[in-house]
């Protein structure tokens, strides 16, 4: 028995001292608890003082304009496997203070420096990689992100228009028409001015055209392509200029291409503060040396007859250099279009002119159709090593005005190698006069080819 009590006064007391020593604080913290301090907001968003990530995340909580471009400093966490595409040339991908996984930022189809500026491929960016990014930024269903078209100025100190592999070349000339500016001289000087600032006189400048952007087109008469000195130079962006003497080209004015050494007269002006280029109105001096491009537009053989009967949705039938029917009163069809003898059948496809700057639509002409789903099928073809995104739609007409347009999706990636068939359906609402469009989108914006398209109902056949 007192064997007993001894042994139950014992395990009391062990109790009391385990219990006393648990409320001792202890001196030090644990190694376990996380002693990260928490990044503070920086920066203005300028290029001389740019957001870090904490600071454009506030930004855009606090309501920061979507339409204004910043600047936000961070180091590359990873690329988004499968972003890059040779046809674009963007990447998406994500920063963040440190380069790792912690409060990560979003961006979104980023450019390896202005214009477009294409990237390499996926491994362009390697973690750790520290950017100074410039674009608009916005919230897109809950992801605080860079939106479309941002790009990067600089890459570990180096600037983006610097970066390895980036063309370069050496300035020339003084911008007269004796001494003509080069792409890179006329860079230089552009990049020079105040942000959207015009420059108080014109400028001459010379090189050969490595990409057309816009070709010379009848509905607004002008054309934007980027020169340089040869493909290993800097390129300069000639913006909207005019045919010679200044005039808006017209249908049999010859056309440029792709080679051609051109001299152009026009104001410079660095557009949004991050785009050197000359500034909308400038013209053409001289092509090839000769102040007129011989043997006008290049076109085939347009058919003198045609079955205009017929719906010619194989754009066989063609009248005065457009093809039948498809032309709308309305402003529903706005691309510019030529004939082409690249055809998926036949002899004779559709080329729809593109624009980096909008979207273009090839328009069949006004319609009354009944409510309900439609089909349509067409094939579509890339006109240049560009690529190109189309999508189907339609938009309703009211006594010749265009309502809201309705589009079934885009088809990205479409090559200039094959023709790929575009299937998707158009669901009508109501009876109606409506226009069945086929847009060309401005990303990437290049020429594109469509053939043999199908419209029908059901059993009946709207469009062949």
């Amino acid at each position: 028995m007192k064997k007993f009590i001894y042994s139950c006064l014992f395990l009391a007391m062990a109790a009391i001292t385990f219990s006393s020593c648990e409320d001792v604080p202890a001196p030090y913290n644990m190694p376990t608890e996380d002693e990260t301090p928490e990044v503070q907001p920086a920066g203005t968003g300028t290029a001389a003082d740019p957001f870090n990530v904490a600071g454009v995340e506030k930004y855009i909580d606090e309501g920061g304009s979507a339409e204004t471009e910043v600047y936000v400093k961070g180091k590359v966490v990873s690329v988004v496997q499968g972003s890059w595409d040779a046809n674009y040339g963007s990447l998406k991908y994500y920063i963040s203070e440190d380069g790792t996984a912690t409060n990560q930022f979003y961006v979104f189809n980023g450019y390896a420096g202005p214009n477009r500026t294409k990237f390499s491929g996926e491994d362009a960016l390697k973690q750790g990689d520290e950017v100074v990014i410039c674009g608009k930024v916005d919230s897109y269903n809950g992801t605080k992100e860079f939106l479309v078209g941002n790009y990067i100025v600089s890459l570990n100190g180096v600037g983006g228009t610097d970066t390895p592999g980036t063309p370069s070349g050496e300035a020339k000339g003084t911008g007269t028409e004796a001494d003509p500016f080069n792409s890179v001289a006329a860079n230089n000087l552009a990049a020079s001015l105040e942000s959207s600032k015009v420059s108080d006189k014109e400028y001459y400048i010379k090189g050969k055209i490595q990409e057309i952007k816009d070709q010379f087109a009848a509905q607004f008469g002008n054309a934007t392509f980027y020169i340089a000195d040869d493909e290993k130079s800097q390129k300069f962006l000639i913006f909207r200029t005019y045919y010679f003497g200044g005039e808006k080209w017209k249908e049999g004015d010859g056309q440029l291409k792709v080679g051609d050494e051109v001299v152009v007269c026009a104001k410079l002006i660095n557009y949004m503060g991050n785009t050197p280029e000359t500034n909308q109105g400038g013209k053409l001096i001289s092509v090839n040396g000769k102040t007129s491009i011989e043997g006008g537009s290049e076109k085939p053989d347009t058919p003198s007859t045609g079955d205009t009967t017929t719906p010619n949705g194989n754009f066989e039938t063609w009248v005065d250099g457009k093809p039948n029917n498809w032309k709308t009163a309305s402003t529903a069809g706005n691309a510019s279009v030529a004939q082409s003898t690249d055809a998926h059948s036949g002899k004779y496809s559709v080329k729809v002119g593109g624009s980096t700057t909008a979207n273009k639509r090839l328009g069949y002409k006004e319609m009354e159709l009944k409510a309900g789903t439609y089909k349509i099928k067409y094939y579509v073809k890339a006109a240049t090593a560009t690529g190109a995104s189309v999508q189907s739609g339609f938009v309703p007409v009211t006594e010749g005005k265009v309502g809201d347009y309705k589009y079934s999706g885009y088809i990205n990636n479409i090559s200039n190698t094959e023709w790929t068939l575009v299937e998707q359906e158009l669901v009508i609402p109501s009876d109606g006069t409506y226009c069945i469009v086929i847009m060309n989108s401005k990303e990437p914006g290049g020429d594109v080819l469509i053939d043999d398209l199908t419209l029908t109902l059901g059993e009946t056949v709207i469009i062949k």
